[in-house]
């Protein structure tokens, strides 16, 4: 089952890098991969360096990583006046989801 969602987690961002359109496209990579390694390296720095406990590193590296999405959002609409993106906020779920499956896996 993890080889398929892994091939299938290629295949979608190889996709992603030759179109764009509002749910493919180069930014879709970067919000999916970023939230990815975001929530391995938050869970990594409060585990390993605050020796928090596993479940707390969980809550902090999901909370903040989707914090920064949203916050990145938030200021695309005021700042660059681009405007909130959903699609984005999706990858980066994917992304954290991704992420927490690494520290499952890898840890």
């Amino acid at each position: 089952m993890k080889k398929y969602l892994f091939i299938i987690i290629i295949i979608l961002l190889v996709v992603s890098l030759q179109a764009e359109s509002k749910w493919l496209g180069k930014d879709k990579v970067l919000h999916f991969t970023g939230s990815a390694f975001l929530t391995y390296w938050n869970y990594g720095i409060n585990k390993d360096i605050l020796e928090h406990s596993s479940k707390k590193s969980v809550y902090f590296a999901v909370s903040f990583t989707l914090a920064l999405g949203t916050i990145k959002e938030y200021s695309d609409k005021k700042l660059k006046k681009t405007g909130f993106n959903w699609h984005d906020l999706a990858y980066d779920t994917v992304g954290v989801i991704t992420g927490i499956v690494l520290i499952n896996n890898l840890r």
